[in-house]
C-alpha cells in the first residue's frame, strides 16, 4: 500500500462528506486506505495525539496527515520521497457557509494572503515517509486544544536534518467553521507555546508517549473509522 491518508476529526460531518469523496476521486488509481480518526469525549481537541494512534494502524508507505476542512482542489499532488516531508499546500481560497469565497476582510487576518501564497504555513495537510515518521519518533502528543502543534512538527523536523518541500500550485479550499481560537490566558494556550519554545528539549516526546481506548470500524474496502478516548500520557510532568 503506498498512501495511509489520515483525517483527524470531531463534530465536523458537514466536511468529512465533502472532503471524503473528493480523496477517492483523487487517489482513484492509487493503493491507499483512508483512516478517519474522531476523538470521542468533550475533552480540548488533541489532534497530534490522534494522529500518533492512527498512524499505528496504517499501512502505507507515505502518511497523509489531513484536516477534515482542507478540501484539494487543483494542481494538487501528495507524493515524496523518504527523505523529504511535504507540504501539498501553497495556497488557500476560505470559503463561507455556502461554500463561496469569503469576503477579504471576513477572513482572519493573519491568513488574508494564503489565497497568493501560504509561505512558511505548517498546518492543514502535511504527508511523511512512514520510515522518517519512525525516525524522529512520531509526533509531539503533548499539545492540547488549539494552536502550534503543527509548527511543531514542522521544527522538529528541521531539527533532525529535514527541510519541508512545499508545492506552491497546491490549492485548497479551508472549508468553513466558526473561530475556535482561545482567549491568551486559556492554560492550554499558554501551555501549547511553552512547549514550542523548548522544542529543543523537547525532541524525545512522542507517538510512544500516549495511550488510549480505540474502537475500531471499517465503513469499506478503504476506510477505517477510530474512535478514541481516555488518553493516557507517558509523562505526567508536561
Amino acid at each position: 500500500m503506498k498512501y495511509s491518508i489520515i483525517i483527524s476529526y470531531r463534530d465536523r460531518e458537514s466536511h468529512l462528506l465533502k472532503l471524503l469523496p473528493r480523496l477517492k476521486d483523487l487517489f482513484v488509481n492509487e493503493s491507499y486506505e483512508i483512516i478517519i480518526v474522531e476523538q470521542d469525549d468533550q475533552d480540548k481537541f488533541q489532534k497530534n495525539s490522534l494522529y500518533n494512534l492512527a498512524a499505528k494502524f496504517s499501512n502505507g508507505e507515505l502518511i497523509v496527515f489531513h484536516d477534515v476542512d482542507y478540501y484539494p482542489a487543483s494542481g494538487v499532488s501528495y507524493d515524496t520521497d523518504e527523505h523529504t516531508p511535504l507540504y501539498p499546500v501553497g495556497r488557500v481560497k476560505f470559503l463561507d457557509e455556502n461554500d463561496l469565497e469569503r469576503k477579504h476582510e471576513d477572513i482572519p487576518a493573519g491568513y488574508r494572503n494564503f489565497y497568493l501564497n501560504v509561505g512558511d504555513h505548517s498546518g492543514g495537510v502535511f504527508v511523511i515517509h512512514r520510515n522518517l515518521f519512525q525516525k524522529i519518533g512520531g509526533l509531539n502528543p503533548y499539545y492540547k486544544g488549539w494552536g502550534k502543534e503543527d509548527d511543531d512538527t514542522r521544527d522538529r523536523l528541521r531539527l533532525n536534518g529535514y527541510e519541508w518541500k512545499r508545492n506552491l500550485d497546491g490549492l485548497f479550499y479551508a472549508l468553513y467553521h466558526k473561530d475556535s481560537k482561545p482567549d491568551d490566558n486559556d492554560i492550554d494556550f499558554i501551555n501549547n507555546h511553552k512547549l514550542l519554545f523548548n522544542i529543543k528539549n523537547n525532541l524525545y516526546l512522542g507517538w510512544n508517549d500516549v495511550k488510549a481506548d480505540v474502537e475500531n470500524y471499517k465503513l469499506d474496502d478503504d476506510v477505517i473509522w477510530l474512535k478514541v478516548k481516555n488518553f493516557v500520557y507517558k509523562n505526567l510532568d508536561i
